[in-house]
């Protein structure tokens, strides 16, 4: 059976493929096409208008003109599609591809473009004779229904290519990565805390992440490698023996080799075996990092994006600062939330892992922006008014993020 983490494994695997949606499109559109060529039969000429009615060559005209078409319309939104990746991936940053290949406008319109084109290519196949009379039934509502699908999709892929064009704008991209980013942020800082009985035993993790395991503790192997997608909590200390800590040595956003350890549970349970496949489906493990709990991916993009500004090549600082901009309202989101507990207990199970802390994703988001900024006044500026302003936020409102964090990286600064 599919457990919830590799089902919202593979929904985020199919969000992220350009085929899946559509895939379902031209599945939906062989259906109607029969249901609508079925509907045809059962009416025949005469129960129509006349303005309903067409001739078996005009049909035929019609499909075919409406299906050679649409196929140069898919070649042009397809060829749209890998010169915005190309430049994505150039200009902005290799990891954002996924949010591109992800974006349902694009999806919705390519499969509503194929989708018809397959309707139209299944009904001109079968307008020379349908059913068993002597005389050709027309399809005549089918042509209505091509018709109609057509001219959306002409629709449809001009509502696209004006939706690409604006995506390609920094600022676009820079403000669809941040608030994805804070929604994570909402989403793990915001409930996290709140799930479970919380405790902090000292020096069960260390500032660097790495742990004290006690002596005897099983290893949980992952079966391949990859980065670690998810990690759900709740169904790893159910799968948890009676009375057992787990020590989460491969937090979320770390990568894996193969058959290394990727949690620990103290004392070693009985049955090993039974025991490491039920927290293995209890954690994600996948061929790239995704925004699905990882905070720090969402805070890397962004980074990425000024830094590869700052470049020389590039000498953008003025997009840099509008990163550093949106980056600050990141973290204005984060300093809304507490620390994150390191120890989760329910019951008799305890779960000791690695949480990001503010301070160090306060250094990954702009540490590299002032180590190849630290020279343009304008970003540097940026940068201390962006900072400042979130300490002033954090006095004024009462924020419950640390302040220690922004008061060092404002000296620095300064």
């Amino acid at each position: 059976m599919i457990g919830a983490v590799r089902l919202r494994q593979i929904a985020d695997r199919m969000r992220h493929r350009l085929s899946f949606v559509p895939t379902l499109y031209v599945l939906g559109s062989t259906v109607l096409v029969q249901m609508m060529l079925w509907i045809d039969r059962q009416l025949g000429d005469r129960t129509l208008p006349e303005w309903f009615k067409t001739s078996v060559d005009g049909a035929r005209s019609v499909f075919t003109a409406i299906a050679g078409g649409l196929i140069t319309s898919t070649t042009l939104l397809l060829s749209m599609m890998l010169i915005a990746v190309q430049l994505a991936s150039s200009q902005f940053s290799p990891r954002t591809l996924r949010n591109w290949l992800g974006d349902r406008t694009v999806q919705h319109a390519v499969g509503f473009v194929l989708g018809t084109t397959v309707f139209c290519l299944l009904a001109l196949r079968t307008t020379r004779g349908l059913g068993e009379d002597v005389e050709p039934v027309v399809p005549n509502l089918t042509v209505i229904a091509a018709v109609v699908f057509g001219v959306l999709s002409l629709v449809a892929v001009v509502r696209t290519v004006d939706h690409i064009t604006r995506s390609l704008q920094v600022g676009s991209v820079v403000e669809r990565i941040a608030g994805s980013t804070i929604k994570i942020v909402d989403g793990l800082f915001g409930c996290e805390a709140e799930r479970f009985d919380v405790g902090t035993p000292s020096g069960a993790v260390r500032p660097d992440g790495s742990m004290a395991l006690p002596i005897g503790a099983f290893a949980v192997e992952t079966p391949s490698a990859g980065w670690v997608q998810q990690i759900d909590d709740d169904q790893v200390l159910a799968c948890m023996p009676e009375h057992a800590t787990g020590y989460v040595t491969a937090p979320v956003g770390s990568f894996v080799a193969e058959c290394s350890p990727i949690l620990w549970i103290a004392p070693a349970p009985a049955d090993p075996d039974t025991i490491e496949r039920s927290l293995m489906a209890s954690i994600a493990v996948g061929d790239s990092r995704t925004m699905q709990q990882d905070v720090e991916f969402g805070i890397i993009q962004l980074t990425d994006i000024a830094v590869r500004a700052l470049s020389p090549g590039v000498n953008d600082p003025t997009t840099a600062s509008d990163v550093i901009v949106h980056l600050g309202n990141v973290m204005t989101a984060l300093w809304t939330h507490p620390p994150l507990p390191t120890t989760t207990r329910v019951g008799n199970r305890t779960l000791v892992q690695y949480r990001p802390t503010h301070a160090a994703l306060l250094d990954r988001a702009f540490s590299p922006i002032i180590h190849y900024g630290d020279s343009d006044r304008q970003v540097v500026d940026t940068l201390r008014s962006v900072v400042g302003n979130l300490r002033s936020e954090v006095q004024r409102r009462e924020l419950p993020g640390p302040v220690e964090p922004l008061d060092e990286l404002i000296r620095s600064l300064n």
